[in-house]
Formats: structure tokens, C-alpha cells, sequence
């Protein structure tokens, strides 16, 4: 065949595939435009059934093309992969993942989402969370999945009934964040459980009333079940007291796995204590951001963290934070008896000491907060991994004032302060085992029987202290 009709017969067909590519409607020419986004029928998926059984439960969302031209979903897939509870159909096909999926220009497609619980997984999370990713042009957007694995209260996102009580009959699940509302208050029986999602917070305007016994403690904790997440740092946001909240207490109380433990930012004109910590347990504690609390941020990795506020806690455990156990900042009142603040570097690395005592603030436009600050610390132990596990930051601008007695303290910076009082410096109180978070004493530990008696007759655990108790949360029993 000559060269010349080759030549002609591929001119022909190229000119062919021109004009009908030329004649293809508009709505299904391929759009390559970065921007090209999809609408969704929902943002989330909610499975509300609350399961008995092994079953599945499905549910439907239609995907939108709003633009003229047609798009190439590059890639549909769930977050988990196989190892998902979810299963996707998407255009009659069934899988975890789908590639080159073509959606028409002002069209819409339907996906159905079908998820299996098996409720006899006894780590299995209450709230079984997926999403569904979705890649358009790179443009990468996502609809949520979640479904309620295990039988409890849930709460989404609510103001609280005013003078709420929560009972110890099923636990409460809080996805998104919830709010005690101004004069009301929130009153929690003992041995009730409170679960809360990532990045879910309780703030407080009012107040709470957490009051457990040494057998039946109130827990916070995050949702998530399975062994990997038990002390996993920063699975939920904490315990948020904003201004104008007072006489909270969290008695017998265990808060675990937070990005904050407790913000109290509750500033007033009297001393009277705004929170009571009692027998309570703060650990596991970290994060990556912050919430705002009024003129201030929530900083992650602090067990208490403290602003202008006042505070009475003893037989108080903090531990495992990623910043700090206890920061006291810009002025308040503050009494600490028989407490244990203790942080090592066993799940990150630690640069600040364990605890941090302030008459000042330093806020994000470089102007200082000072007020009158007023800290008192009796039969305590400060310690941790670093050289020093204390830091005091005074400003001459507001008055001072600090005493520390009959503790156990790690600190080089301010011995000419602390070496008073019946204080111990630099000598290891020998924890049973911090890094399994047991911070009881042994029997060679300096902390036995330095402590004096202010009238606290029993340790975290409701073990009798003697006439010399011994300093930190735990009474050595022989």
C-alpha cells in the first residue's frame, strides 16, 4: 500500500476523532479543572441502630456534579481500607476501593454504605468511625461514617438539660463537643462512665459535680477500645471550665487520654476554691492543637491546667503529660495536699518541667497578664525524667507568694528555696513502676513518713494515713 494512502487514511482518521470528540455533548467533556469539587447529600453518614446482633445496617448519599462538564473521580476509597466495617457500593460494584470514575456534568450518582458490627467484640468502640475519601482532579474531599457499635447514651453536640444528672446505668458517649450551661449544673454519679470521640470537649459554663468512691470512680476516657488506644495521649479534648464557672468537684474521678486533662480559665474576686480535685487520677495526656476558651487557648499536653483561677486538690495523681502535669499561670489561689506529679519521657519527649508556677502569662500578641498569685504545697513529690521538674516565673509587677513543705522535689535552679521545710531534694522517691503509670511507694522510698498531718486521713486508694503520713497521693502499707 503506498506510504501516501497511510498517510491520507491516518489524516482521515484523525480528523474524524476531532470532529467527534468536537460533537460530544457538553456535559460529557472530561473537566481537568483543579477546582472541580463535588457535593454530597450529607457531610455524615449516621447508622443510629443500636446493635444486638451481628448484622449490617445500609444507608444511601447521592454524590453531585454541579459543574457543566463531566469529571474522573480518580479514586473513591475508605480510610480503613480493607479492614474497614464498612463496605461501599458504588455504581452497582461492591469494594473498599474504586478507581476512574466518571460522573457527568450536572449529575448526581448513588452510593450506598453498609456497615457490620459484631457487639460481642468486647473491644469493639461505641461509636465505629470510618471516611469516605474521594479524589477529584487532586481536589481530595471526604464524607463521614459512623455508626453506634455497643449500647449507651450518646450525645451529639448539645447544651446539656439544665441540673442534668448522669447515672452509672449505661455510659454516655459524646461525639462532638457539649456544654453545662451558665447556672446549671451537671451531676455525675459514682461509677459512671463517659466516653468522648476525637476532638470532643465538655465545657463548662456551670458546674460539675463528679462524685465517685474508691470503688465505684467516675471515668473519662476517649471511645475508642481496642488496646492500642488505652493510653494513647490526645484521643478526645478534656474538661473545659470556662469564666464564670465555680464550685466544681471532681471527687474519686479517673481522666485519661486527653489533649488537656482540665483547663480552668474561671477568673473572680474571692479565693474560694472554683474546682475540688479529690482522689482523682489525671494521665496520658498530649496533642497536637488547642480549642480557644474565651481570651485564651487551650494548650494541649497539660493535666491541669490552671489561669487566674483557684484550686484545692489533694490525693491527686497527674502523670504521663507531654508538656506539663500542672500549670499554674497569671495569678490564683492554689493548695496541693498530698499530691504526685510525676512525668517521664517513656511515650514522647518531654522540654518542660512537670510543674509550672506563674504570677504571669505571655499571650500570642506579646502582651503580659500578671495578678497576685498565692501557691501552697504540703506532703507532695514534683518529679519526673528532667533535671528539673519545677519552674517558677515571678513577675515584680503583682505580689508572690509560695510555700512548699515536708515534699519531694527534683529541682537544681532553686534549692537556696526549697532546701527548707522539711523538704527532700534530688532524692529518688522510688515509684513502684512509672512506666506502667504505678506510682505507689516502695518501702525504701525517702517519702515515707515525711509528710505532716493536715487532716486528709486516707490516701487515693482509701488507705489509712498514720500520724506521719508519707508525702504523695499513696500511704506505703506495710
Amino acid at each position: 500500500m503506498p506510504q501516501s494512502w497511510i498517510r491520507k487514511g491516518s489524516l482521515a482518521l484523525l480528523l474524524f476523532l476531532m470532529i467527534l470528540t468536537s460533537c460530544l455533548p457538553e456535559q460529557e467533556e472530561l473537566s481537568y479543572d483543579s477546582n472541580a469539587r463535588l457535593r454530597f447529600s450529607a457531610d455524615m453518614v449516621v447508622f443510629d441502630t443500636i446493635f444486638t446482633s451481628v448484622g449490617s445496617v445500609t444507608k444511601r448519599f447521592r454524590v453531585y456534579n454541579d459543574a457543566r462538564n463531566a469529571v474522573k473521580i480518580s479514586d473513591i476509597s475508605l480510610y480503613g481500607g480493607s479492614s474497614s466495617s464498612y463496605q461501599v457500593a458504588v455504581n452497582g460494584e461492591v469494594g473498599d476501593r474504586f478507581s476512574d470514575v466518571t460522573l457527568l456534568g450536572n449529575d448526581s450518582m448513588l452510593v450506598l454504605v453498609e456497615v457490620f458490627i459484631d457487639p460481642a467484640d468486647q473491644n469493639l468502640p461505641f461509636l465505629v468511625s470510618d471516611s469516605l475519601l474521594f479524589n477529584t482532579n487532586g481536589n481530595r474531599q471526604h464524607v463521614d461514617l459512623v455508626a453506634y457499635g455497643q449500647d449507651a447514651v450518646f450525645i451529639d453536640g448539645e447544651v446539656l438539660d439544665c441540673n442534668a444528672v448522669w447515672t452509672a446505668d449505661k455510659p454516655y458517649v459524646i461525639y462532638n463537643s457539649i456544654l453545662v450551661d451558665t447556672l446549671c449544673t451537671l451531676t455525675i454519679e459514682p461509677g459512671t462512665r463517659i466516653y468522648s470521640h476525637i476532638n470532643s470537649y465538655i465545657f463548662a459554663k456551670g458546674s460539675i459535680r463528679a462524685a465517685g468512691t474508691t470503688e465505684n470512680p467516675v471515668l473519662f476516657r476517649n471511645d475508642r477500645l481496642e488496646d492500642d488506644y488505652e493510653n494513647a495521649p490526645g484521643q478526645w479534648g478534656g474538661i473545659v471550665f470556662l469564666p464564670g464557672s465555680n464550685d466544681n468537684l471532681l471527687e474519686n474521678t479517673r481522666i485519661r487520654n486527653a489533649k488537656t486533662g482540665i483547663y480552668l480559665g474561671t477568673p473572680d474576686e474571692d479565693e474560694e476554691p472554683d474546682l475540688v480535685l479529690a482522689n482523682t487520677v489525671i494521665e496520658n495526656i498530649g496533642g497536637a492543637e488547642g480549642v480557644p476558651a474565651g481570651d485564651f487557648t487551650v494548650q494541649p499536653g497539660f493535666g491541669l491546667l490552671a489561669i487566674t483561677s483557684d484550686v484545692y486538690a489533694f490525693n491527686t495523681l497527674i502523670n504521663n503529660c507531654e508538656v506539663s502535669t500542672l500549670g499554674n499561670f497569671a495569678g490564683g489561689t492554689y493548695r496541693y495536699d498530698h499530691c504526685t506529679f510525676a512525668s517521664y519521657s517513656f511515650d514522647f519527649f518531654r522540654q518542660n518541667a512537670s510543674v509550672i508556677l506563674a504570677n504571669n502569662v505571655i499571650l500570642s500578641d506579646e502582651s503580659v497578664i500578671t495578678a497576685p498569685m498565692d501557691v501552697v504545697v504540703n506532703n507532695s513529690i514534683i518529679w519526673g525524667s528532667l533535671l528539673d521538674e519545677l519552674i517558677i516565673s515571678e513577675d515584680p509587677a503583682s505580689p508572690f507568694t509560695l510555700e512548699v513543705s515536708h515534699s519531694v522535689l527534683r529541682s537544681s535552679e532553686y534549692s537556696d528555696l526549697l532546701n527548707v521545710n522539711n523538704n527532700i531534694l534530688n532524692l529518688d522517691p522510688e515509684f513502684t513502676n512509672p512506666e506502667e503509670s504505678d506510682y505507689h511507694l516502695e518501702i525504701i522510698s525517702p517519702a515515707m513518713d515525711l509528710g505532716s498531718a493536715v487532716g486528709i486521713s486516707e490516701d487515693l486508694d482509701g488507705n489509712a494515713r498514720d500520724a506521719s503520713p508519707d508525702a504523695g497521693c499513696y500511704e506505703v502499707v506495710e
